[in-house]
């Protein structure tokens, strides 16, 4: 285990899952989660707050300027392909269970099956790419206290026991 990238580490541990960036798309205001420039109002577009920009986490992680324009850039470049890759897998996920709910053509399902991992696919490259990108900005020092950072996030998020590390 000590022969992979520590990069590979960080990006499976110290940014939430696709998923729970995708989700928090549509948390309310009041949940503290970011806002994008031009987003809809009513927490349609609103994801996890920016470690990266956010003044108190740069200064504790040691966050530069152009290391935090890096990853701003990162994040701006993926994220709406993110967002975009997360709609499609909603409205293919629905029809995938309104199939079920009609019992549809066995084949028909499976067929929209493979349409659905493959877009799941797709978003978890896209996703892994972005946090390989990222990480590759930061210095192995700022990667162990992002790590911390992530842990005590976590472990507030879900009470007050250590992270949960079944997945």
């Amino acid at each position: 285990m000590a022969r992979h990238p520590s990069w590979a580490l960080a990006a499976l541990l110290l940014i939430p899952t696709f998923n729970v960036a995708a989700d928090a798309c549509e948390r309310p205001a009041e949940s503290g989660y970011a806002q994008t420039p031009g987003s809809k109002p009513g927490g349609q577009d609103r994801h996890p707050p920016r470690w990266w920009a956010d003044e108190p986490e740069r200064t504790e992680l040691g966050i530069t300027d152009p290391q935090s324009a890096a990853i701003e850039q990162i994040w701006q470049n993926t994220f709406p392909r993110l967002k975009e890759l997360r709609e499609r897998l909603d409205q293919l996920e629905e029809t995938m269970s309104q199939m079920i709910r009609d019992a549809a053509d066995e084949a028909a399902v499976m067929a929209h099956v493979d349409k659905v991992e493959s877009t799941r696919t797709e978003a978890n490259k896209a996703r892994v790419l972005m946090l390989y990108r990222m990480n590759r900005v930061l210095t192995p020092d700022q990667r162990i206290k992002l790590k911390a950072l992530h842990d005590k996030r976590e472990s507030s998020r879900r009470g007050s026991g250590p992270p949960d590390r079944r997945h």
